[in-house]
């Protein structure tokens, strides 16, 4: 298990799903309070799920983008969504949380087998 993936999700049932998923192939770390989010380095990483709630999640987004390689965004608002859509963010999947769980375990399935991070 040489992946080390950061789960950051201030509402924490989206990170009790991947955990509960992919535990045995990673080891996960999640930062559930944005004030911790500000002091950790986050270069150690090889993935992030970076889940946006409210504008101060995207805004924190903005601070690791460039530090972790592979970063899966999960947001349930429709304006969020539209904003990282026009940012062009490169190799970066964007889940929408309104999608049923199969279907989101699905296409991240598929993300991190073509990444090689499973």
């Amino acid at each position: 298990m040489s992946n080390k993936t950061l789960i950051y999700d201030s509402s924490r049932g989206f990170s009790r799903m991947i955990k509960r998923y992919y535990s045995c192939n990673m080891n996960i770390d999640v930062c559930a309070n944005g004030k911790n989010f500000l002091y950790n380095k986050y270069t150690e990483y090889n993935l992030c799920f970076f889940i946006i709630n409210d504008i101060d999640d995207f805004l924190n987004l903005k601070k690791i983008y460039f530090e972790i390689e592979h970063i899966i965004i999960a947001t349930s608002r429709s304006i969020f969504k539209e904003k990282l859509m026009n940012m062009n963010l490169e190799d970066v999947l964007v889940l929408d949380l309104q999608e049923n769980k199969r279907d989101l375990i699905k296409v991240i399935n598929n993300k991190l087998s073509d990444s090689k991070l499973i």
